[in-house]
Order: C-alpha cells, then structure tokens, then sequence
C-alpha cells in the first residue's frame, strides 16, 4: 500500500497550500515564470536543445549565450511565446 501513503503525503501538502490561500500575487508570478520557464526547457531538451536552464532563462530575458547556435536560441524564444500566448 505504498501508492496510499504517497496520496496521504500528497493531501497533507494541498491541505497545507489551502491555508496559505489567495497566495500573494507577487507569489502566484513568480510561480508562473518558474512553470513556463522549465516548460520551455524541458520541451526544448527533450526536441534534442543544448541549452541548460540558466541558459534558456538568460535567452527568454534578451541575452545570447555564447558556443550556443542562433537556432537554439529562436527555440527557447518561440517556445516561450507560444507558451505564453
């Protein structure tokens, strides 16, 4: 019974979230950059993209990275609109 006690594990942590409810919206914004930023990268890496996480951060906010090619870029870049959007 190992699943039932992951889901006891799982409920305990959304009671705990529910008493923290409205989360500040500066909080709920930055869990949105955190969401779409690995969604961008994990979409991106598992498409055959080098670039790391930090990397694909410093790409959305407007910075090329040096040894990477302009296409990985325009990926992280299109990626995160059409997330975005």
């Amino acid at each position: 019974m190992k699943n039932t006690n992951s889901f006891d594990q799982i409920d305990a942590l959304k009671h705990q979230l529910d008493t923290l409810r409205p989360l500040p919206k500066e909080t709920v914004r930055s869990l949105h950059e955190a969401l779409v930023l690995e969604w961008t990268y994990h979409s991106n890496a598992i498409e055959g993209n080098t670039l790391t996480l930090k990397e694909t951060k410093v790409v959305l906010e407007g910075i090329t990275v040096g040894g990477k090619s302009l296409r990985e870029h325009f990926e992280a870049l299109n990626r995160y609109i059409r997330i975005i959007e």
